[in-house]
């Protein structure tokens, strides 16, 4: 449905446009070759929004439809195709093509520098320079983003990602947890406030943030995992056991979240329910050999406990 709103041209723009970034979010079997023959449309709208979304297999499929976009006779495409192009690191150009990423590279920083009095303009320019290796002209917009608008908590949350990023982890928890303060509903922001802490040894306070992640985001099992396995260390195990099994619930394939659970039951001393969660283990993935190792060792362990 999505496709055909966006091939068909008797639909006003906006629609298809609309419809092309939804397809982004929406991958079908033949959202590749929409998203190439959106790069050729004649609307520029719909050019720009391709480019927008652009997620082609690999890097170097993805460098080629971007670099050609460069060439785009509308600002406002080519200069979203450099936008684009400055996520890639290191893209491999010709010297033709460098000279026109520069350029609209340059026509980017001008158009945001134009808008500079703006939040939005200080937080694209500072995502520039983050993506150019830039840090610390990156960490001067973040920051004038933030004086601009102390609500624009994207702003406060990319500068904390890039603080992480340059180990300033002390600086990393003091924004998460203003946001998170602020905004208790941005759940992904609190599952990395929670691993930030669990890292730093905060064990306490990073599962609660952990557990207002899980609930907020049902459908993530490594929220659930990561929280299991923090909870076996805080030895709260009848919670550790309900989170490790959620995530199985979620993702059964997996082999890790598997074997979470079973080296839970394992360690817990309970052999039955290990061996359960191992049958699956060998059953799905019968050429890896821990499962078998670990079966091997419950058989023997029950042998133990049955001998007269």
């Amino acid at each position: 449905m999505l496709t055909n709103l966006v091939r068909d041209p008797l639909y006003p723009v906006i629609v298809r446009a609309t419809a092309l970034a939804l397809l982004g979010t929406n991958p079908s079997p033949d959202r590749n070759q929409t998203f190439e023959l959106a790069l050729a449309d004649d609307e520029a709208l719909i050019r720009r929004t391709a480019v927008d979304q652009l997620n082609a297999a690999d890097l170097k499929k993805q460098t080629a439809l971007l670099a050609a976009m460069l060439y785009d006779p509308v600002k406002a495409v080519r200069t979203e195709a450099a936008r684009r192009m400055s996520e890639i690191p290191e893209p491999q150009l010709d010297s033709s093509q460098k000279t026109r990423y520069q350029s609209a590279l340059q026509e980017y920083q001008e158009s945001m520098e134009y808008s500079a009095d703006f939040a939005f303009a200080r937080y694209n320019l500072a995502n520039l320079y983050t993506n150019l290796g830039q840090p610390q002209k990156a960490i001067d917009n973040f920051r004038a983003a933030v004086r601009i608008d102390n609500q624009f908590y994207p702003a406060k949350v990319n500068l904390a990602m890039l603080f992480n990023q340059l180990g300033r982890k002390d600086e990393t928890e003091a924004l998460l947890s203003e946001v998170v303060g602020t905004h208790p509903e941005l759940y992904e922001v609190q599952y990395s406030l929670g691993l930030l802490l669990a890292e730093q040894k905060k064990y306490d306070e990073a599962a609660g943030h952990l557990e207002i992640a899980a609930k907020g985001l049902p459908g993530r099992a490594r929220v659930r995992y990561n929280l299991g396995l923090l909870l076996q260390h805080l030895k709260r195990d009848m919670q550790a056991e309900a989170a490790l099994l959620g995530a199985l619930e979620i993702e059964p394939d997996n082999f890790d979240y598997m074997y979470a659970a079973a080296d839970h039951y394992l360690k817990r001393g309970k052999l039955l329910k290990a061996r359960e969660i191992t049958d699956q283990m060998i059953a799905k993935y019968p050429r890896n050999s821990i499962g078998h190792d670990i079966l091997k060792y419950i058989n023997e362990q029950l042998a133990l406990q049955n001998k007269p």
